[in-house]
């Protein structure tokens, strides 16, 4: 068994698609092996944390709000130490093929620069970057429709030329993609690919989070992994596909990166508040969310940055909703639930927990 066989079905398992007698030989290698089960234990917890039941704390939350007043060997050498007597001939032969090689080079070189320059003549990239705090809409020249979220960045031709429509992301960005079946459209991140022909989805992949994640609304996408390319996973409305990977590509972790496919979550059971896109309508809905994760968020929607001064903070837990609130007023609603003390210096928030 390999770590990448694993993988594979962790990943169906956890995505709902694996057949049963995938399932029964998955059981028998958690049976014997102790590492992957805890592996699998873990992701199930992580899981089972966004979809806890959070009963009336939208309520709770708001109450709080209102009483805070929220407005080894040696190496053999490479060479015969045994000098080597050499002939006019040889050493003619030798300048021919190191002659011969040097110009090879320089034609290589002289192709090669001919050839990205015809590259990069024929296409015109241009760069969005939306701070944070903030966020902000382009149109694209297929008149495909982008809205970027805060922190993010997206590049994208400033006329689709070929047989594909190209973009590259860098953050959160909700696309609402224009019909064309003859050139599909492809979103770039850095951990995967996603394809479409004319849809509604929503991408999430900050470099500092741990999870890559798509949304989508309407139409249907397909999902490349970057480094399994020849897996395809195919998306339908109203679900979200998070792929679970090392915030640290140079960490080692024992199988890779993780995929699962779920519902879409709704805040309040209201089907008009989706928590995956409710930054474009200015809100920062939560829900059952670990204060490490939040603060990703909340250093985003206020433009600063978090320091955990304690671990233990991290784990958190939280579910509410900011709007208008200044950043104070978010921290002070937070104290209410889970007691903890806070220094801003600057756009730097320090966090502590109580002694």
């Amino acid at each position: 068994m390999t770590d990448q066989r694993f993988t594979e079905l962790l990943s169906e398992k956890l995505s709902g698609e694996i057949s049963a007698h995938d399932d029964q030989h998955f059981m028998a290698i958690l049976a014997e092996n102790e590492d992957y089960r805890r592996e699998y234990e873990s992701l199930i917890i992580y899981f089972k944390q966004q979809d806890r039941p959070y009963e009336n704390m939208d309520f709770i939350f708001r109450q709080i709000k209102e009483r805070i007043n929220v407005v080894g060997t040696e190496p053999k050498p490479i060479f015969n130490s045994k000098p080597v007597v050499r002939t006019f001939g040889q050493w003619y032969r030798i300048a021919a093929i190191f002659i011969f090689g040097l110009c090879t080079f320089f034609a290589y070189q002289f192709f090669k620069s001919n050839s990205l320059s015809d590259k990069t003549t024929a296409i015109a990239w241009k760069k969005t970057y939306t701070p944070g705090r903030q966020t902000s809409t382009l149109v694209l020249a297929d008149g495909s429709k982008v809205t970027l979220n805060a922190a993010s960045e997206i590049k994208y031709p400033a006329s689709f030329k070929g047989g594909t429509r190209e973009v590259y992301l860098s953050g959160e960005a909700f696309f609402d993609v224009a019909k064309d079946h003859q050139h599909p459209f492809i979103v770039h991140t850095k951990n995967i690919s996603i394809k479409v022909l004319g849809t509604a989805f929503d991408v999430k992949s900050y470099d500092d989070e741990q999870a890559t994640e798509t949304t989508l609304l309407r139409g249907k996408v397909e999902i490349t992994l970057n480094k399994r390319p020849a897996k395809h996973i195919l998306l339908n409305p109203a679900e979200k596909f998070t792929l679970i990977h090392a915030a640290d590509s140079s960490a080692e972790h024992l199988n890779g990166d993780i995929y699962s496919i779920r519902p879409m979550t709704y805040y309040k059971d209201d089907k008009n508040a989706i928590l995956e896109t409710s930054w474009m309508n200015n809100k920062l809905l939560f829900k059952n969310e670990n204060f490490s994760l939040l603060s990703l968020r909340l250093a985003r929607w206020y433009d600063v940055s978090f320091v955990f001064e304690s671990d233990k903070l991290k784990d958190a837990s939280f579910t509410g909703e900011f709007e208008k609130e200044t950043l104070s007023e978010a921290l002070k609603a937070l104290q209410v639930i889970t007691p903890f003390q806070y220094k801003i210096q600057g756009k730097t928030i320090y966090l502590y927990a109580v002694k």
